[in-house]
């Protein structure tokens, strides 16, 4: 039980309290018209559409997404050449110590490892070069065309 007396009309709905009146809290106040409620978020700025150039030049969370989504993808190409250089040219020197017979093959009068070593690996590289010169710029366009695409769309025209 709380520390109040008890009274058996109930709670007591006066809010100055059981031993003040009213008359000695001072005259009750008037209301002159309507009353204005606002919400805290009505006075908050509006919330400014950008571009996605301007949120990567800001460097804002979803510029950050943009660019790291263009790194990312960059980055893949770069694994997929490097994975494949290793598979094909890296493992080409193991083959060449393990197996005798590759390694005693001649062909017009020339080792078949001098072949591949000195002759084939050069137009690989350039291969594999080329295609990922050709993955990262279309990773690239891509990205510019969905900077341009959502950039082209006024941010202050709500049509």
């Amino acid at each position: 039980m709380s520390g109040s007396p008890f009274n058996p009309e109930g709670p007591n709905p006066d809010p100055a309290g059981p031993d003040q009146h009213p008359e000695e809290t001072g005259p009750a106040p008037t209301y002159t018209g309507r009353v204005r409620v606002t919400s805290p978020l009505a006075s908050a700025p509006r919330h400014v559409r950008r571009t996605v150039r301007q949120e990567i030049d800001e460097s804002t969370g979803v510029g950050e997404v943009y660019m790291r989504s263009l790194i990312r993808s960059q980055l893949r190409a770069a694994l997929t050449v490097v994975i494949t250089l290793l598979l094909s040219l890296g493992v080409l020197p193991i083959v060449l110590l393990t197996v005798d017979s590759v390694a005693t093959y001649r062909i017009w009068g020339v080792p078949l490892p001098w072949l591949l070593l000195g002759v084939v690996t050069y137009p690989c590289l350039v291969v594999l070069g080329w295609l990922y010169v050709r993955q990262a710029e279309r990773a690239e366009r891509d990205f510019a065309e969905l900077v341009e695409a959502v950039g082209d769309e006024d941010p202050q025209d709500p049509a």
